[in-house]
């Protein structure tokens, strides 16, 4: 019988990956809502990131942080917390200039995203 891979074994696998499935509840609805969004991975843990706090999924998250990732066919679930401190939050802008260009080239005209949140995968 083969082995289990990790979590974090499966998330190494598909960290490179430029958008992830992410799905929350609905705040109003409570039914499932499911869009692309950017995502980092650092040592086992998901950083979200959006350019717009107004959108309707980091408004889920907050009212309720359960969230199931899908990574390229690798499914995982967690709860979003979103990050407010200050240094946290400018190592996650330093990962996401690294991944994305796009968030490079903004953060020299002094652009960031609008709201960072951590996922703890269950």
């Amino acid at each position: 019988m083969p082995k289990e891979r990790s979590v974090a074994d499966r998330l190494a696998a598909v960290k490179d990956r430029r958008t992830l499935r992410l799905t929350t509840i609905g705040r109003k609805t409570g039914k499932r809502h499911t869009v692309p969004v950017w995502f980092l991975v650092e040592k086992g843990t998901v950083f979200l990131v959006t350019m717009n706090l107004q959108r309707d999924w980091p408004r889920n998250i907050r009212k309720n942080g359960h969230v199931e990732l899908d990574i390229g066919g690798n499914v995982f679930a967690g709860r979003a917390k979103q990050i407010d401190e200050p240094k946290r939050l400018a190592h996650v802008n330093a990962l996401l200039g690294k991944k994305y260009w796009a968030a490079w080239l903004g953060s020299w005209f002094g652009m960031g995203p609008d709201g960072t949140f951590t996922v703890t995968l269950t």
